[in-house]
């Protein structure tokens, strides 16, 4: 078996795995925005809220939070009269990595925004601009600059998360390349998974790429 019908197997797992990363990173991006404004409220319950899931869900891994999406998931909604056995693995897929993904977007999101000087806010308040335009206009796309280091860092570590949904019987690249070394009885295993570790380098190296892109637009929009 060559090296090119090898990645032609493992490329057959990429359309799960890019579905996987891309919905489960808006998911948790607007799971983890929310989460980020309750933290940030001076409410004492909302905040409470906030504190009491982000510790539930930073303190559970990724895998058993897939198996408890998949497993568990459709038993509680049952109690309530929610049916969801019409769901499809990629769905129970993205569901238990946008709640896991959701905790660390919204601290990310959070310590961003506490980065900014608050000075600011008061300064724009003394020339009459109103609130919204400070917040949306100055103090929203400096903590983007903050924040994007630490969600390049998640997004690459929501990828290789990905590979965890072999545990759900999906497809994507581990789990072809898994299956393929099953197939041939180990015999080719050894480069089976070496071009799987390249293969995911490739990738991580296109999605810093892609970071470079935006910090590089953020600045020449802030110059």
């Amino acid at each position: 078996m060559n090296n090119a019908k090898i990645l032609g197997v493992i490329l057959r797992g990429l359309p799960n795995t890019l579905y996987l990363l891309v919905l489960s990173f808006v998911f948790a991006t607007i799971l983890g925005i929310f989460l980020a404004w309750l933290d940030l409220r001076q409410n004492r319950v909302a905040r409470g809220v906030a504190h009491v899931y982000l510790g539930l869900i930073r303190g559970t891994p990724p895998l058993l939070m897939l198996l408890l999406a998949y497993y568990g998931l459709p038993v509680l909604l049952k109690g309530i009269g929610i049916n969801i056995d019409g769901w499809t693995k990629l769905t129970f897929g993205v569901f238990g990595l946008s709640l896991g993904w959701s905790a660390y977007l919204s601290e990310a999101f959070r310590s961003a925004y506490l980065s900014v000087d608050p000075g600011q806010l008061e300064a724009a308040r003394s020339i009459g601009l109103p609130d919204r335009t400070t917040f949306w206009q100055i103090l929203i796309p400096q903590a983007t600059m903050i924040a994007l280091p630490n969600i390049e860092n998640l997004v690459i570590g929501l990828f290789k998360a990905t590979s965890l949904v072999y545990v759900l019987g999906l497809y994507d690249l581990y789990n072809e390349a898994s299956n393929l070394s099953n197939q041939t009885a180990g015999i080719h295993q050894l480069r089976i998974f070496i071009l799987l570790a390249l293969t995911y380098w490739v990738i991580v190296l296109i999605i810093e790429g892609l970071f470079r892109l935006i910090r590089n637009r953020f600045a020449a929009i802030r110059a």
